[in-house]
């Protein structure tokens, strides 16, 4: 596959990755981890000091069980101190490892449009599009962030699928490559399950009617990258039940269910929500007066018990959100990790405008253009990350997983077009 790339992408190729290393080293010339991961860190520190699995609880200045973030990231932790390797030694090979996938996800954005008939040289303007597109590689891409490698893999999940959805049969190293893919994003970020089970049951729903590939190949793929995600979750779940009595993957979703759901909520994530001389503080303990004699796993049900009950009790002010929502969804901001939000990018605002465009031009039956299977695959991230944001809040971190789609779908209207045109 490599050899068959034209002379021109190699020397592009090298350059980009430079500029990608420049990037990060000069964003995190400390090589230091993002908030989210020294906090992993340091219950790895505590795990290896003989504490257990546990952090410093800022607001009861006591060490307590904690199972906020991803699992899997402080297993890694644990496994690179007990071997004896420096921590900034990790930051380098996420960066190298970003760097690769950041490449790779170019060329299987190339590989997407090439499957809609987009052929070179535009296929290839896509990919540069994606590698130069703001949140790819400035405002997450250049920083130490696991969406770095979740994004590229969800990029080649979907080009997989959609060769399957077209008729090419499916191989075991195809099979391994998608539930080895999926699995790993997962374990990254947890919220991807959503993603890419919404992702798996809209490709069971296209694939099986049209017996392009058989029920069995279709169900034994699904079936696997679930067991595969069990088995990788298995100590996840054993570990947070020894902990809190429950098995779970994580005790995040109460906290951000509320942080979505709420009398102050603007529907974007809340830099004070932990704050509780803040408004929202201010609410949280006004509903749950025993709040700081619960253990995390408590107060994530407690807050997630509160957001429901504040759903019912508001279904006006919570239509309201879903508007609010949608319309911060898709604005021209970028994720920024130290700041409420960012000024609008006309980078951005171009691409979201063409995307609705797009979908305008499909929704009208322009030229006779219909919204064709492929396309809902293709679109599926983009409606899962939005309810993502619906149901929790907006965060311009899970919105990455659908920008790729963002940005090819005009591309591949424009591509009919042409193809369309009155001679």
């Amino acid at each position: 596959m490599l050899k068959s790339l034209p002379r021109f992408v190699w020397p592009l190729a090298v350059v980009l990755a430079m500029l990608k290393l420049g990037l990060l080293l000069h964003l995190n010339p400390g090589l230091e981890w993002n908030y989210d991961e020294r906090r992993n860190g340091r219950i790895a520190d505590n795990y290896l000091a003989g504490r257990g699995y546990v952090s410093l609880d800022p607001e009861r200045h006591t060490l307590r069980p904690d199972s906020f973030h991803a699992s899997f990231p402080v297993f890694v932790y644990i496994g690179w101190q007990r071997a004896g390797l420096p921590k900034h030694h990790f930051t380098l090979l996420v960066f190298a490892l970003s760097i690769g996938a950041y490449l790779l996800g170019g060329l299987y954005v190339h590989r997407t449009l090439l499957c809609f008939g987009v052929a070179p040289p535009w296929s290839w303007v896509g990919a540069g599009a994606w590698l130069l597109y703001p949140s790819v590689l400035y405002y997450i891409g250049a920083y130490m962030w696991y969406e770095n490698l979740a994004l590229p893999l969800l990029i080649l999940v979907v080009y997989k699928l959609l060769r399957l959805l077209a008729g090419r049969p499916l191989s075991w190293a195809d099979a391994a490559i998608v539930a080895a893919a999926i699995t790993l994003s997962c374990l990254l970020r947890g919220y991807l399950l959503a993603v890419y089970a919404a992702l798996l049951l809209v490709w069971l729903c296209l694939v099986v009617p049209t017996r392009k590939l058989s029920s069995g190949s279709s169900f034994g793929l699904v079936l696997s990258v679930g067991c595969l995600l069990l088995l990788a979750h298995l100590p996840i779940l054993q570990k947070n039940h020894r902990l809190f009595g429950a098995r779970i993957l994580s005790n995040q979703a109460g906290f951000e269910l509320l942080q979505g759901h709420n009398d102050v909520t603007q529907g974007r994530f809340m830099f004070d929500w932990d704050d509780p001389a803040k408004p929202f503080g201010h609410f949280v303990r006004a509903h749950v007066p025993d709040l700081d004699s619960l253990n995390q796993y408590e107060e994530s049900q407690a807050r997630a018990e509160l957001a429901k009950k504040w759903v019912l009790a508001h279904p006006r002010e919570e239509a309201m959100l879903w508007l609010r929502k949608t319309a911060l969804f898709f604005s021209p901001e970028n994720f920024i990790a130290d700041a409420p939000r960012t000024p609008y990018n006309p980078v951005n605002a171009v691409v979201h405008l063409a995307f609705f465009i797009a979908l305008l031009t499909v929704a009208s039956g322009v030229r006779g253009l219909q919204l064709q299977q492929a396309d809902i695959l293709l679109l599926t991230p983009v409606v899962a990350t939005w309810m993502l944001s619906i149901v929790f809040f907006v965060g311009f971190r899970w919105r990455y997983f659908a920008e790729p789609a963002m940005l090819l779908y005009p591309i591949i209207i424009v591509q009919r077009l042409r193809i369309k045109q009155p001679r």
